[in-house]
């Protein structure tokens, strides 16, 4: 009865434990998580900025390359102009050379006229002077009246000179029209050829300045485009600047989230820390009052057995002189017997059979009850028992897994809820649990090694068990 006010007051101290630990680390998760994929958008968006400044410097290199290869065109066709420019100018020296020549030959052709028109009025005198002052009959009196035949043949030879002369004249004339003739042909068409030549440089020249102009517009289009990328180049590093200094007040952001969660979870422990403190501190009042209690109870009730034991002394006493008076007298009544001594009824020994096996192997180091703490060197009551040692651990008892995880004075710990009101606890023991939150376990199945992580001075498991939420200890079950 002693023990159930006990863990009575035990239990509804664990009331006190803090339960808004749970609700903080959550929000607290959900603003990292937040964080987080902020971070992990930013991310994505600055690879994509990367893919796509790469796609402009490539479209940059690119027009580059068409913009280098159209100043080499242009380079080309500059030289091909200077060339028909060249051409052009040796054509027009030709054309100047060429009008000099007709100029000097014009003059000759005027000289040419000249002598013609001369020749022409020569020959209009001798045939006036032959209409006029001579006719047919003169000259053959010319010739009749000649002396002799010597004479004859002398009139007739001063007449042949005067034709021959005119034939003569009339040769020359006909041979200067066609000097002058031929002249006037050959510079013409020599001309014309020139004016031809120079004709189709010019037709050449301005083709290739329409070209150079084609070019030069392309080029002009090239370095617009060429700007345009590089604008949009210089957009997309803008905007991963700013991406990067989002990314990098993120960060900071980050740590100063994960640091005040460290130190809210450190605030949380903390204060868990006292609660347990304070909860053990009342559990231990508890059960220094229940034991006060218990030993006045049991003061009080050797007292009440003395005293009854006393009175019972006396009384036999007093029962034995009567029946030492009354063996004088004749009659003697029937004696009453002696009352029974009372008797203090025996502990009852711990209970084995409740279907328990040992956790593991190896000796009891600290049972359960008060100590002095091993650490804190504080007297507090200890929860379960201690067995040191090595090796695996095992379940106690079948049952449904609670808890399988770090945290706290235990370290790595399971909590094994057995269905009848009953728990059983492992603690300290090494990473790599065999067991996870909702798993079933058979008695002996092993759940872990043993270890020293928690509050913890060496290799060993200390084994708690509870009876409807109640502390007991844990030798009454799985014996010593």
């Amino acid at each position: 009865m002693i023990k159930k006010k006990v863990f009575a007051v035990v239990a509804a101290s664990c009331l006190s434990f803090p339960v808004f630990a749970p609700i903080q680390a959550s929000a607290q998760s959900d603003r990292m998580e937040e964080l987080q994929r902020e971070q992990r958008e930013l991310n994505e968006k600055n690879k994509s900025l990367d893919e796509q400044i790469q796609s402009k410097e490539q479209q940059m290199e690119s027009l580059q390359e068409e913009r280098t290869r159209l100043e080499e065109e242009v380079s080309g066709l500059q030289k091909n102009i200077d060339e028909l420019v060249l051409k052009i100018e040796e054509q027009e020296k030709d054309i100047e050379r060429i009008e000099k020549e007709i100029e000097a030959l014009q003059a000759d052709i005027d000289r040419l006229e000249k002598q013609i028109e001369q020749r022409n009025e020569q020959l209009e005198n001798q045939a006036r002077s032959v209409q006029t002052e001579g006719n047919a009959s003169d000259i053959i009196n010319m010739v009749i009246s000649a002396e002799d035949f010597s004479d004859l043949i002398g009139r007739i030879g001063m007449v042949s000179q005067i034709v021959s002369a005119n034939q003569t004249i009339m040769q020359a004339q006909m041979d200067d029209q066609e000097a002058l003739e031929a002249a006037e042909q050959s510079i013409k068409k020599e001309k014309e050829e020139v004016q031809t030549v120079k004709a189709q440089l010019e037709v050449d020249q301005n083709n290739l300045i329409a070209q150079r102009v084609e070019l030069d517009d392309k080029i002009i289009q090239v370095a617009e485009r060429f700007n345009m990328t590089e604008e949009e180049k210089s957009s997309f590093v803008s905007e991963q600047t700013l991406v990067a200094q989002r990314t990098s007040t993120l960060s900071a952001e980050m740590q100063e989230e994960q640091e005040r969660i460290m130190e809210e979870q450190r605030r949380i422990q903390e204060e868990a820390r006292l609660a347990e403190e304070k909860r053990q501190r009342e559990e231990e009042e508890a059960y220094r009052l229940a034991e006060e209690k218990r030993v006045a109870e049991e003061k009080a009730a050797e007292e009440k057995a003395t005293s009854e034991r006393a009175a019972a002394r006396a009384t036999a006493e007093k029962q034995k002189s009567e029946v030492a008076t009354s063996t004088s007298k004749p009659s003697q009544p029937e004696s009453t017997p002696a009352p029974s001594t009372p008797s203090t009824p025996a502990p009852s020994k711990p209970n084995n059979s409740g279907g328990w096996t040992r956790p593991a192997s190896g000796r009891i180091s600290s049972p359960f009850g008060y100590r002095t703490h091993p650490i804190s060197g504080e007297r507090k009551l200890h929860r379960g028992i201690d067995i040191a040692g090595g090796g695996p651990i095992v379940a106690a008892k079948s049952g449904k897994v609670v808890t399988a995880s770090f945290g706290g004075s235990y370290g790595y710990h399971v909590k094994i809820d057995h269905g009848d009101g009953t728990t059983s606890l492992y603690a300290h023991m090494l990473a790599g649990l065999k067991v996870a939150p909702g798993q079933t376990v058979s008695q002996g199945q092993q759940i872990g090694v043993m270890g020293s992580t928690g509050s913890s001075t060496g290799v060993h498991l200390h084994f708690e068990i509870t009876v409807n939420g109640n502390l007991v200890n844990p030798l009454s079950y799985i014996g010593g």
